[in-house]
């Protein structure tokens, strides 16, 4: 079978469109039933019971200071926007 028939074969089966391809009759509840029981465990895949590391601590780690930088202008730095380029965009 090739790659793209594999693919839409696959796609028969789709949790989000298995009802719909039932009731259309391209497949069988027992198609699918047999197909569930063919899948391969994938609990060594997913991550559970781990944390994800507080934004806060992300910029502790990664040395970032709150100081404005000596060469930037403390009313655009207060603004929150990059100093003017030169070019006018508009």
């Amino acid at each position: 079978m090739s790659r793209d028939a594999e693919a839409k074969n696959l796609r028969l089966y789709d949790r989000r469109t298995i009802e719909r391809n039932i009731k259309k009759g391209l497949i069988t509840r027992k198609d699918y039933e047999k197909f569930l029981k063919a899948l391969e465990d994938a609990k060594e895949k997913g991550v559970m019971g781990t944390e994800l590391p507080e934004v806060e601590d992300q910029i502790e780690d990664e040395g970032v200071d709150d100081e404005l930088d000596e060469d930037e202008p403390e009313e655009i730095a207060a603004a929150g926007e990059p100093p003017p380029s030169g070019t006018n965009s508009h």
